[in-house]
Parts: structure tokens; C-alpha cells; sequence
């Protein structure tokens, strides 16, 4: 089994989530909206507060065909897969990689060829990330001479994907990527000071 990313309307991800969830078996798919808390001041009053690490994105996880794609496909709120290939664009690519001399697509009509998935590499950082209720919680965070430290939380051991923490919002900008591209999401943090008898292995 794959994961896949399928588009859907803006405020719609966990109703879809949900219909794909009772319509199919967990052994035949599984769909997730990963979700991340994140610090926002409101009133003068800090809150946490909810939202969709990716907008309108709902992560499967099947082996897809045709067969399924057409299912997933019934509910309308669903806009289309993020990368299908449709036939148009797969005898398009073979055309432009013979004209070319390159063998990028098989000329057999194999259903995979249609569908794109999740980089496994991309998929598991993502799901490193997420606790059991499928959201990225608070990470402990503190810095010494500007380089930081992750004490716990989902950040921990990924202090490479790091690129910017904003003590002010408490927030941290982390570079992602998914399906090749690369993206900076902001993930909610908690300051710490380092603890002075602390010994960091360098």
C-alpha cells in the first residue's frame, strides 16, 4: 500500500476524510488531515489553536487502481488527485520522451503509471511528525549561541529540518517536502531555557 494525496474544497478535508474512512475498510484504505497546533494571540489572550498542515489535502493510504480511484472519486466534494496522469497526458509524455529518444514511460498501459505517490522518504517525516489524533503538537525547544536544541515533542531527532524559530509568535518554520516539492510549514514550539549542568552531545 501507497499514500496519495487527493484535492478536495477548502473546509470540506474532514467530512471527506470521514466518508472515505466509513466507506472502505481500514485494510483496504486509509485516509488522515494532519493537523498541527500552533500558538495565535487573539484579545491580547494566547490561544491554540487547530489547522490543517496542508488546506484542502487528504492523505490515502491504498493500493490504488482504477477501480478505486473511481470510488474515492464518487463523493463531489472531491476535486481530483494531486498528479493523475490522465490518458491525454500519458500519450503526451511518450510522445515528447520518443521525440526525445528517452524511455521515461513504458509503452505498456499499466495502472500505476496513472497514479503518483507519496515518496516514501516524504511520507514518513510527515508521519514522524503526527501523534495518534493525526496532529503535530508542541515541541520543547532552546537555543544556545543560535543553534536549537529540540528537549521533546515531534521535533526531536528532526532538528535538521529546522530553519527558523520566531520566539515572539512561538512558533518554528520547518522545511518539508512533498511530491518533490519543497515546502516551509510553521509548527508551534515551547521556549525553555537550557538547564546550566546540561551536557549536549555535539
Amino acid at each position: 500500500m501507497n499514500w496519495y494525496i487527493f484535492f478536495v474544497k477548502t473546509g470540506d478535508e474532514l467530512c471527506v476524510k470521514d466518508w472515505l474512512n466509513k466507506t472502505f475498510d481500514r485494510e483496504t484504505l486509509y485516509s488522515i488531515v494532519p493537523k498541527r497546533i500552533v500558538p495565535e494571540k487573539k484579545n491580547g489572550k494566547l490561544l491554540y489553536v487547530e489547522k490543517n498542515l496542508f488546506p484542502s489535502y487528504i492523505f490515502v493510504k491504498t493500493v490504488m487502481d482504477f477501480s478505486t480511484y473511481y470510488l474515492i472519486k464518487r463523493n463531489s466534494k472531491i476535486i481530483k488527485m494531486l498528479n493523475y496522469l490522465n490518458k491525454e497526458d500519458l500519450t503526451c509524455h511518450r510522445t515528447i520522451s520518443a521525440h526525445n529518444k528517452q524511455s521515461a514511460v513504458p509503452a505498456t498501459d499499466t495502472e500505476e503509471l496513472y497514479f503518483k505517490k507519496i515518496p516514501e522518504e516524504e511520507m514518513s517525516i510527515i508521519l514522524k511528525l503526527l501523534n495518534q489524533e493525526e496532529e503535530i503538537n508542541f515541541s520543547k525547544v532552546y537555543t544556545i549561541e543560535s543553534k536549537v536544541y529540540v528537549e521533546s515533542g515531534p521535533l526531536k531527532g528532526l532538528e535538521g529540518i529546522i530553519k527558523k524559530i520566531n520566539k515572539h509568535t512561538r512558533r518554528a518554520k520547518v522545511l518539508v517536502s512533498l511530491m518533490g516539492d519543497q515546502r516551509i510549514i510553521e509548527l508551534g514550539i515551547e521556549l525553555i531555557e537550557p538547564v546550566g549542568s546540561r551536557e549536549l552531545i555535539l
